[in-house]
């Protein structure tokens, strides 16, 4: 390539660049709607709100913790500061419902995708690589 060949043909260079952003566009539209882009979306989407579940529940925590404390000191603390660290931490549990709620929605969108999008062979497979484990007790149920 030389630069009379650049020059006779610039105006074909210059078509390359949308042409490319183009076929790039319609690649990332086509892995979107593809099953794979549809898994990976709705795990990214589980991960996220697992993520604030996890914050949540520290946040319940720590309003748990602070409230102990304060309870502790009964005496020596303000009653509306009493009340407020237990309304501190009835708003975190509800918040940490909220996200429980999210997460099992997302959770649910995982189950969805996996269940239509891909065959039943690879059903099981996806399952255990993208959805938490359920816990199951050994211990027989007892009130």
């Amino acid at each position: 390539m030389n630069t009379n060949t650049l020059t006779e043909n610039w105006a074909l260079w210059a078509a390359m660049l949308p042409i490319a952003i183009g076929v790039v566009s319609v690649g990332v539209i086509l892995f979107r709607r593809s099953s794979r882009g549809q898994l990976l979306r709705a795990v990214t989407a589980h991960k996220k709100v697992a993520r604030e579940l996890r914050k949540a529940r520290h946040l319940v925590e720590e309003a748990v913790s602070r409230l102990a404390r304060l309870n502790a000191r009964a005496g020596k603390v303000k009653p509306r500061v009493l009340q407020e660290a237990g309304e501190a931490l009835q708003d975190a549990r509800s918040l940490e419902k909220i996200a429980g709620d999210q997460v099992q929605v997302a959770t649910n969108q995982v189950r969805r995708v996996i269940f239509e999008e891909f065959p039943p062979s690879q059903h099981e497979r996806l399952r255990r690589k993208f959805l938490p484990q359920d816990v199951r007790e050994n211990r027989p149920f007892t009130f």
